[in-house]
């Protein structure tokens, strides 16, 4: 890994984000409740970060920008499910600052919180 290059726990979060809804909207998907298209491209654009995982600047307006669509997005056709992935711009931002580079004891705390995120949100999510 060069110096220069996105963290692994920067590229976790990211990916938490996209995937962590992707359980409970299964479900949904299959009970008929909501449409799989727009499951597939909403997890899709959470996922935009991970492109610019050689490119600090471009991965934080990466994350900047994709995580104001996707607050604007899980309240706009929160009718659809798409609420669901209101905690992916919870670990988005999260993701922004953990480098444990730069700063060692924060980064640990947000990573932390994206994994404690993601799995109270599958277990309330899944009924668990």
């Amino acid at each position: 890994m060069r110096r220069d290059d996105i963290h692994p726990w920067r590229f976790g979060l990211v990916l938490l984000a996209a995937m962590t809804p992707l359980g409970p909207l299964a479900v949904w998907v299959d009970r008929g409740y909501i449409s799989f298209p727009p499951v597939l491209v909403t997890a899709a654009v959470a996922a935009v970060p991970l492109l610019f995982h050689a490119r600090p600047s471009g991965f934080g307006w990466a994350v900047g920008i994709v995580s104001l669509l996707l607050l604007w997005w899980s309240f706009v056709a929160a009718m659809v499910g798409m609420f669901f992935f209101f905690p992916s711009v919870l670990q988005l931002w999260l993701a922004s600052g953990a480098d444990p580079r730069r700063r060692p004891v924060a980064a640990k705390v947000m990573v932390g919180a994206g994994l404690v995120l993601s799995a109270l949100t599958v277990a309330h999510l899944l009924g668990a």
